[in-house]
């Protein structure tokens, strides 16, 4: 009998406003489905694999982008600045601004994470900004970035599908994905968009600049093709018992002048036997007169 006044006592001190609030209390709503993506959108990586704070650089239709977090919102960009060299670090490490800008590592210019423009340009270097004008630099391209089932899907045509140079003073820009093999020469870097475009060709002088160098013939001349395997061994040891017997004998009869002129001597001996049998320089071209 003593428990049951207890527990009515217990009932009719509960507050009611409580029990009202908690049945008030209603299942939060789940998020709104979101639409399917369409094909245009590739799936790069799953969104376990992006941490806030990371980046992520993958390659999306043959086009390097950069993956990372801003201010809470998932960004794409072009994973290397246009200002600078093809073969660069990129994006991974740069720093951004506080107005939605990204720092190229090497130049220092701010370009806009937004829609790719140029917002500084070589902000620390006036002697080059003036040199090389923000026109010959082209924006960087950036990318759609959506998630759908914890997945990142990324549109590889990005802001600079349908650009086109504002200015007259650079036309030939090599676009996201469409990097050519060079040749040499002015004007035909890897990236052909930089400021750096500049690679000069390499040859063998007396070859031709335009054909392309065997290295195993270069490397077989007629110089080695004139000395035998067994003219070689027999010349080898033929100079190693002459300098070690004068040696000797100039050392026992403490003849220090002697040992010098023979030496001497026999350093010029072979140095004009080896031409002779190899025919060495004769048909350098600075001989020629």
């Amino acid at each position: 009998m003593y428990s049951t006044e207890a527990e009515a006592g217990s009932s009719k001190g509960a507050d009611p406003q409580a029990a009202v609030e908690e049945e008030s209390v209603e299942a939060p709503e789940p998020e709104p489905e979101l639409p399917p993506l369409g094909p245009e959108y590739i799936p790069v990586l799953s969104l376990s694999e992006l941490p806030k704070g990371t980046r992520k650089q993958v390659t999306v239709d043959n086009k390097e982008v950069m993956l990372f977090w801003y201010r809470k919102e998932l960004r794409a960009i072009e994973a290397k600045s246009t200002a600078e060299a093809f073969y660069s670090e990129g994006f991974l490490n740069a720093k951004f601004t506080q107005d939605y800008g990204i720092v190229c590592p090497t130049t220092a210019s701010v370009f806009s994470i937004v829609d790719g423009s140029i917002l500084d340009w070589y902000p620390s270097n006036p002697v080059l900004r003036q040199l090389t004008p923000k026109d010959t630099c082209r924006p960087i391209e950036v990318y759609d970035v959506q998630e759908r089932g914890g997945v990142l899907h990324v549109n590889p045509a990005g802001s600079l599908e349908d650009w086109q140079p504002e200015s007259g003073l650079r036309s030939d820009f090599t676009m996201p994905g469409a990097v050519g093999t060079a040749k040499g020469g002015s004007d035909t870097s890897v990236e052909n968009n930089n400021v750096y475009g500049v690679e000069p060709k390499m040859y063998i002088e007396g070859t031709d600049p335009d054909a392309s160098p065997n290295l195993e013939e270069e490397a077989t001349t007629s110089a080695v093709k004139n000395v035998s395997p067994a003219t070689l061994v027999a010349g080898i040891v033929a100079v190693g018992i002459v300098a070690v017997a004068g040696t000797g004998v100039c050392v026992f009869y403490q003849n220090w002048v002697g040992l010098a002129v023979f030496w001497l001597l026999g350093i010029s001996a072979v140095g004009y036997t080896a031409q002779t049998l190899t025919n060495f320089g004769a048909d350098d071209s600075t001989n020629r007169m």
